[in-house]
């Protein structure tokens, strides 16, 4: 091995793009030619313990588990979780926690679509699927959302099994007649009293209130529907916040805040990682203006970041065919070496080579699924010096081979 490494030093593509001793180098990042062999050998001697450090040339593992085969630790894992195979190894999977979704007349299909997603995107993010959704009607098993559109449920609230339930979300909508409902009244008393978490979108939180399981907490509904809420619940806490969240019980005031306030869940549940791979899924355009194209969950948007991380960052994204090294992009910000290493690792959690080398295998993984270049190509447009180095690294990363991740 530290043959091969000699070799690639000396003058033949390097194994780790990225990775750049302290020697003459030409434009591109390669070793220039003319260096004294017994200087090129010492060098090589002298920097091999540190290259076995970190280089991510991969020993292929007979049998990589999906658990073990996630080895992203930059914040691009939150990109990449959701690609990444699950185990299928029945033993492995807890008990999914199982979320009724109760869809009132004229509910609204877009909230509902967010609210069902972010459930959806949890299990595709997490290395175990948590949650099983289902819906239901008040009596029928279809009902009419605000799109006109009929939806079919999977039952009516005759068929809820509260003692099998984790969740229990009411879905209104504008155009929802706020009335007292004696059956979804019973059912949410007995919810509550088992432990269920509680969760109104739109005007959901008017059916909490008018259950009586609303007591010292805030809730958020729509501003159309506060008037009425006053005159029938005066002793409840309305909130002027777009989405209230707290202990088991969840309200959001329309569609653009149902997002906010499931991910507000999700972390709190799950982690921050967890809610920020969410949002990288279904969320990551949702504040973006045409003044900053970087969208909010981007590291670019991260207020605390360093301008000089930053501009890193960009290079890297901007150089991924033709790799840059470490202390080429140093030079190119305008700090040393050892300050773009200590950047990285405060703020990103690994060394530039290896968020480098997570950046490329991303783009790699949206090549391989969005178009259809050959491995070939997309292997050198990553910056791979070849298919057998691209696909090493590739297995090692997502756990499988890049031409499974077409399938």
């Amino acid at each position: 091995m530290e043959h091969a490494f000699l070799m690639s030093v000396s003058g033949r593509a390097p194994l780790y793009p990225g990775y750049c001793p302290a020697i003459p180098t030409t434009h591109s990042g390669y070793p220039a030619h003319g260096i004294d062999s017994a200087d090129l050998r010492l060098l090589v001697r002298s920097v091999w313990s540190e290259f076995k450090k970190n280089t991510v040339v991969i020993r292929m593992n007979k049998s990589i588990s999906a658990q073990s085969a996630s080895m992203f630790r930059s914040p691009l894992k939150n990109s990449n979780h959701a690609f990444i195979p699950k185990s299928l190894d029945s033993t492995d999977r807890p008990d999914l926690d199982k979320v009724a979704f109760i869809l009132l007349d004229h509910f609204s299909m877009t909230s509902f679509s967010v609210a069902l997603d972010s459930f959806v995107t949890t299990n595709l993010v997490h290395p175990t699927p948590i949650y099983q959704t289902k819906t239901y009607g008040l009596d029928t098993t279809q009902v009419l959302s605000d799109l006109g559109i009929g939806l079919p449920t999977d039952g009516t609230l005759r068929d809820v099994d509260l003692d099998d339930i984790f969740a229990l979300v009411i879905c209104g909508g504008y155009r929802n007649r706020l009335t007292s409902l004696p059956k979804l009244n019973a059912m949410l008393v007995a919810a509550h009293q088992r432990g269920v978490v509680l969760c109104g979108l739109w005007n959901g939180a008017f059916y909490l209130a008018d259950a009586g399981i609303v007591a010292k907490e805030s809730i958020s509904i729509h501003q159309d529907n506060r008037a009425l809420m006053q005159e029938r619940f005066p002793s409840v806490d309305l909130s002027s916040a777009p989405y209230t969240a707290a202990g088991d019980l969840m309200t959001c005031s329309g569609p653009n805040s149902v997002l906010d306030m499931m991910l507000a869940f999700i972390a709190t549940r799950h982690g921050d990682n967890c809610a920020r791979a969410v949002e990288e899924v279904i969320g990551l355009d949702r504040t973006a203006s045409k003044e900053n194209a970087s969208p909010p969950a981007s590291l670019l948007n991260r207020p605390q970041l360093p301008r000089e991380l930053k501009e890193a960052i960009m290079l890297m994204e901007s150089n991924v065919e033709e790799p840059l090294c470490i202390g080429e992009l140093a030079d190119l910000v305008g700090i040393s070496r050892r300050q773009i290493e200590r950047l990285f690792h405060r703020h990103l959690g690994v060394a530039p080579a290896r968020y480098y080398m997570e950046h490329r295998l991303t783009q790699a993984r949206r090549l391989l699924q969005q178009s259809a270049m050959s491995i070939t190509d997309i292997s050198v447009a990553c910056g791979f010096v070849s298919t057998t180095h691209f696909s090493r690294n590739y297995r090692h990363f997502f756990g499988q081979p890049p031409t499974d991740a077409r399938r």
